[in-house]
C-alpha cells in the first residue's frame, strides 16, 4: 500500500500564492548525461521552446540526489530522494533546463502542493548506486578526480509543464565536483519511455554534498 503523506502544512504556505523560500540540504548529487539528437529534444520540448546545446552538444540527463532535510519557510523538510529527467533549452536568451519528468519517494510528495510536477516512485539512492526498478534505472558508479564543471552544473533556471509553462530559479551552494565512472553496464529505460535512446555509457558528474535554494510556488510564464 502506498504511504499517505499529509500536505496540510505545505498547502497552508501557498494560500494566496505567496512565495515561500525553500532551502534544501542535498547529498549524492549525480548528473548522468547522454548525447541526444536534436530532433528528439525538439519532440520533447513544448511549443515555443527550442533545443539548446550544452558545451557544443545536445544532451539528455538523469539527475538524482537525496534531500537530507531543510526548511520550507518555517517548516522542516523531511528526507526524501529525487530523480529528474531533463534536457536543455533557453528562455529569453538565458540557458535553462527543461524537466521532462520528476520522481520522488513518499516524503517528497508534499512538493506537489507547491506546484512541483512530482510523481511517486521507488528510488534507492546511495553513494555509488542509483536504483529505481520500476523505472528501469540501474546505475552503479565510482567517483574519481576533481573537476570543474561547465554549464551542466551551473544552470539556475528550470522550466516544466504543469497546466502551462512554469519556471523556478534554483541557486546552489558551494559544491565540489568530481568525474565519475560507471562500474557496470547502465540501464536507463526511463529515458526510453520519454522518447530518447541513450547509447553507450553516460558522462557522470558527482557532488557529495551541496545546498539548493528556491522560491515556491513556481512562476507561470
Amino acid at each position: 500500500m502506498a504511504a499517505r503523506v499529509s500536505t496540510a502544512g505545505f498547502s497552508a504556505c501557498v494560500v494566496g500564492f505567496l512565495p515561500v523560500r525553500a532551502n534544501l540540504r542535498v547529498r549524492d548529487l549525480l548528473i548522468a548525461s547522454w548525447p541526444a539528437e536534436r530532433r528528439a529534444v525538439e519532440r520533447a520540448l513544448p511549443k515555443g521552446l527550442e533545443p539548446a546545446d550544452v558545451d557544443g552538444r545536445f544532451l539528455v540527463s538523469l539527475v538524482s540526489f537525496r534531500v537530507e532535510g531543510g526548511r520550507l519557510g518555517r517548516l522542516p523538510v523531511l528526507p526524501y530522494s529525487q530523480l529528474n529527467a531533463r534536457t536543455y533549452t533557453t528562455w529569453r536568451g538565458e540557458p535553462a533546463v527543461f524537466f521532462l519528468a520528476s520522481r520522488v519517494t513518499a516524503l517528497g510528495l508534499p512538493g506537489r502542493a507547491l506546484g512541483a510536477p512530482f510523481r511517486l516512485a521507488r528510488i534507492r539512492l546511495r553513494a555509488g548506486s542509483n536504483r529505481a526498478p520500476g523505472l528501469g534505472l540501474l546505475l552503479a558508479y565510482r567517483p574519481g578526480e576533481s573537476t570543474k564543471v561547465g554549464l551542466l552544473g551551473r544552470h539556475e533556471l528550470g522550466l516544466f509543464e504543469a497546466r502551462g509553462l512554469k519556471a523556478i530559479r534554483i541557486a546552489r551552494g558551494p559544491a565540489e565536483w568530481t568525474r565519475a565512472e560507471p562500474t557496470e553496464p547502465v540501464e536507463a529505460d526511463f529515458l526510453l519511455a520519454l522518447g530518447f535512446e541513450p547509447a553507450g555509457q553516460p558522462e557522470l558528474l558527482y557532488c557529495s554534498r551541496t545546498e539548493f535554494e528556491t522560491e515556491v510556488p513556481p512562476q507561470t510564464l
